[in-house]
């Protein structure tokens, strides 16, 4: 697939999004970014006290003459990458909206100024990996209204290493979201590959080239260190019990290799990608949110690489063998409970199970290959997460 081959996809992306803005919508994540966060880290959206109004930036204004209570859509998405291993398996956590109380009064906007937190700890299996994010941030409330479209809109940024027995990445992030459905976001992190050979970096010369299961366990890993950009845009609108949210993220690696090496192996993506160049992730989620902390759905899961003409050697075929990616299965979350304004909240189980539709090793591998899986066997996500507000501004 060439790059020209993509952006329709985009540019349809792009148009269903703006379709679906009057949607009621799910709210930002923890992390400052409407996750998982996502939950990504920097994405925690809570239920805060009121804004100061004096301060409060003059956004859209509610009408609160003639329109009814609105049904605020206040609901958090986990971290842009909950999976940690594999940024592709981001965990699709949305939770309830907040509701009335017993006298009718919807709950209080958030504080204008947050200090919040979130962690997410997952464990992969097909392929191998382990992950903590973890993400400190400051959250600004943008407008000073209660309309769901609007409640959860914010300014972030926020701290967020990624540690993992092989891969550890040392940065942070910018949130944009001007309406509770939508975010933008901006990070970058110092990045680096070690430990094990069979976890680290595996450097080629060529997108060509194999690099199926057993032969990164038998052959040596290289201790490399880079940049790492990220661009990414989330979409997510509910209705009544039904959640939707499409995540895309635009990857842009730096990455000194050894001479001769224009790819690495990527443990996080399971996949090829280029030292210096592009790759983009884009995850979908159909989820049925319950009222007592159980969401269930399905994700699909997309990973395309861009190799450019030089990546390949004398004479080959600028072909790409290994993408497009793409895996579909169930996900399961459950919410312990939901404290706004707390330390320590929203703890959540995260399991996932997703069958590889298309890889180069684990799904549809070349006629008598021997070194790969059986497509009958899925990708296993374990995950726990939690989130909290540390600090915010006084009611």
């Amino acid at each position: 697939m060439r790059v020209s081959q993509v952006w329709p996809a985009v540019l349809v992306a792009l148009y269903s999004t703006l379709a679906l803005a009057q949607s009621p919508a799910i709210s930002p994540g923890p992390r400052g970014e409407p996750a998982p966060a996502t939950t990504p880290a920097s994405e925690p959206s809570f239920d805060a006290a009121t804004a100061e109004p004096a301060v409060a930036p003059e956004g859209p204004a509610e009408d609160t003459a003639d329109a009814p209570p609105p049904e605020p859509a206040h609901t958090t998405a986990p971290p842009s990458s909950p999976e940690g291993v594999a940024d592709s398996s981001r965990t699709p956590v949305v939770e309830p909206r907040a509701k009335p109380d017993a006298t009718g009064e919807l709950p209080p906007l958030p504080a204008r100024h947050r200090l919040v937190y979130s962690n997410l700890l997952v464990l992969r299996v097909n392929p191998l990996g382990a992950e903590d994010r973890f993400t400190l941030g400051y959250n600004l409330r943008l407008y000073n209204n209660a309309k769901p479209l609007f409640r959860d809109a914010y300014f972030g940024v926020g701290f967020s290493p990624t540690i993992s027995p092989s891969i550890s990445r040392i940065g942070g992030n910018i949130d944009f979201a001007p309406l509770t459905i939508l975010r933008f976001r901006g990070a970058y992190y110092l990045a680096t590959w070690y430990g094990s050979d069979r976890f680290k970096a595996h450097p080629y010369s060529s997108p060509t080239a194999e690099y199926g299961p057993e032969k990164l366990k038998n052959e040596a890993g290289a201790n490399v260190l880079g940049g790492q950009a990220e661009l990414s845009a989330l979409f997510q609108v509910r209705v009544k019990m039904i959640a939707i949210r499409n995540e895309v993220t635009f990857y842009n690696n730096n990455i000194r290799l050894p001479t001769g090496n224009d790819v690495f192996y990527d443990l996080r993506h399971d996949v090829l990608v280029p030292a210096k160049g592009w790759f983009l992730t884009n995850d979908t989620d159909l989820l049925y949110m319950t009222k007592f902390g159980l969401n269930a759905g399905v994700r699909n899961s997309l990973v395309h690489v861009f190799y450019t003409s030089k990546m390949y050697g004398p004479g080959e075929a600028a072909d790409n063998p290994n993408t497009p990616m793409d895996r579909l299965g169930p996900v399961l979350t459950y919410t312990f409970f939901d404290r706004p304004e707390k330390r320590f909240n929203k703890p959540t189980l995260i399991f996932a199970a997703q069958w590889w539709l298309k890889h180069r090793y684990r799904g549809q591998g070349a006629p008598g290959m021997e070194d790969r899986i059986h497509q009958g066997i899925p990708l296993f996500l374990l995950g726990f997460s939690f989130t909290g507000e540390l600090v915010r501004s006084k009611h």
